[in-house]
């Protein structure tokens, strides 16, 4: 399953993952009034939708964003981004910036976010985590290509930080395959393993009209109960070492008892 994972990734990190690179992580010092800032700021992205807007913070707090018109919308982006960070930069006097938004998205990963920056996007989908039921997908299913597209970024997001102490991901979709949400965390506690998890479903509900998601992955191991083949299912036939797996996912706290359960008879039914 390495071998295959790795030549996976390796062509992964060949394709342009910048967007990625500059994506911020962890505790921020919001400012005074940055709440009104940033509900400015997505009012500008709902009202003037023929321009990409990005906001970029430094973890201290200083922020700026731009916005760049052009019917390439990769482009634009690309655009304004590097404008922001170079305008944030600029304003916190030292290096550090990273994006915290592409339009009404929210980048920025950090575990304790306030909720209430997620609201002032104008998403009337949005979803607490707090209102989410932690489930394992099950029946078949099949991923868009939109959604595949995330879930090899996804991987390569893994791959990348599974070196790093406490680290796991965890990645949901809708029963459909065509909407998903991510989350990750550098902890090992129990409980706050299940809210990453809660907030990952969250984020794929939001984004599937607040209908339900379901987990379907929890880092590189598709725990979705009869994923079908046509879905980027790391497919390896030695059955010892996805047990292995699987156990040390359960033993890291990845995995609560039930759920161990239901993917260990899957693999062995």
């Amino acid at each position: 399953m390495k071998r295959l994972l790795g030549i996976l990734v390796l062509g992964l990190l060949l394709c342009n993952n910048s967007f990625a690179e500059n994506e911020g992580s962890g505790p921020i010092k919001f400012p005074p009034g940055f709440e009104k800032r940033f509900e400015d700021y997505a009012n500008n992205v709902i009202n003037q939708q023929k321009y990409k807007f990005v906001f970029a913070f430094h973890p201290d707090g200083a922020n700026d964003w731009q916005a760049i018109k052009g019917k390439d919308a990769n482009k634009a982006y690309q655009i304004a981004e590097k404008k922001a960070l170079k305008a944030c930069k600029k304003k916190a006097k030292k290096k550090g910036c990273k994006i915290f938004a592409r339009g009404v998205q929210i980048v920025w990963n950090w575990d304790s976010m306030p909720e209430i920056y997620y609201m002032t996007t104008g998403n009337e989908n949005y979803v607490s985590w707090k209102d989410v039921n932690v489930e394992i997908g099950k029946g078949t299913v099949s991923l868009s290509k939109d959604t595949e597209k995330k879930f090899q970024e996804y991987l390569t997001i893994y791959e990348n930080n599974k070196n790093e102490k406490g680290f796991s991901i965890y990645f949901a979709i809708s029963p459909d395959g065509k909407n998903s949400g991510d989350m990750e965390t550098s902890t090992t506690q129990k409980s706050h393993i299940e809210e990453i998890k809660a907030k990952a479903i969250a984020e794929c509900m939001a984004n599937n009209n607040k209908e339900k998601c379901y987990l379907y992955a929890i880092n590189n191991e598709i725990v979705w109960e009869g994923a079908s083949s046509s879905s980027i299912i790391i497919k390896d036939e030695n059955i010892v070492e996805k047990l292995a797996s699987l156990k040390k996912l359960y033993k890291e706290g990845a995995l609560t008892k039930e759920e161990f359960i239901k993917a260990k008879n899957i693999l062995l039914n």
